[in-house]
């Protein structure tokens, strides 16, 4: 969550979160009033939420945003859980969910085991997806964007309250925070157009036009893939894996493969 005097970015990594965060460092004058990278609202607003203030987010396909953390994950070796994964399994073990040499092979082991409570039980070690029983059901994609959009997803994300996909999807389209949502994939037009009709509202620079002339190319993709698509990852398994784990995502935002 990065809150600004006018507005609040619900940051979901993975979707183009960090472009946004730079243009907006560029676009606004002064520093956010809060900044908890990935967090949800409620962390740094407990008790106001949203208090008035216009929120977005940032979405991304979902087979395509497993495919980019997986890759993400080989390049940068400390970020999320997959740091306790490489503790607990070691290099040896850990290498066959992340080896770059042999990427569909790769891929398949690691989505597999992201998808089984047991394993993730085992290597995530205080990871708060590990612990939920939502895990049974529900894909980690969809898990962290729920985390990063509702609020108090501590209490509200339970068992008591969200039991099957049909519960988590009433609950996003109940207790979601955002005002608008951008697509990654369009994510340079959309969101320029979105400063440019809300300079004034939001506080945006005056010069705009030209920030985002020079400074909102299109978003550039930090893992490290070798296949040509994210779609080259995927057997039809695999494919049926997300769609069944990641309905939330798919229905919400209209997302195919």
């Amino acid at each position: 969550m990065i809150e600004y005097e006018k507005f609040i970015y619900l940051d979901m990594y993975k979707t183009g979160s960090t472009y946004v965060d730079s243009l907006l460092r560029k676009l606004i004058k002064g520093k956010p009033l809060r900044r908890t990278r990935h967090a949800p609202i409620t962390k740094g607003r407990p008790f106001f939420w949203k208090r008035g203030k216009y929120a977005f987010a940032t979405v991304r396909n979902p087979w395509d945003w497993y495919v980019s953390m997986w890759a993400y994950s080989i390049k940068q070796p400390n970020v999320l859980f997959f740091r306790d994964v490489r503790t607990v399994l070691g290099p040896e073990g850990s290498k066959k969910l992340f080896d770059a040499e042999n990427p569909k092979e790769s891929f398949a082991v690691w989505l597999r085991a992201l998808a089984d409570p047991a394993f993730l039980n085992s290597v995530m070690i205080g990871h708060p997806y590990s612990k939920t029983s939502l895990n049974k059901f529900l894909g980690f994609y969809s898990y962290r964007f729920m985390r990063v959009t509702t609020p108090h997803p501590a209490l509200a994300m339970g068992w008591w309250n969200i039991r099957n996909m049909d519960h988590a999807i009433r609950h996003q389209k109940r207790w979601a925070l955002y005002d608008q949502v951008f697509k990654s994939e369009t994510l340079t037009e959309e969101f320029s157009q979105f400063v440019l009709e809300n300079r004034k509202r939001f506080g945006f620079r005056h010069n705009a036009e030209r920030i985002l002339a020079e400074n909102a190319p299109t978003p550039k993709n930090t893992s490290n893939r070798t296949l040509s698509t994210y779609r080259d990852y995927y057997t039809d398994e695999l494919r049926e894996l997300v769609a069944s784990r990641d309905r939330l995502i798919i229905e919400l935002f209209g997302y195919e493969f």
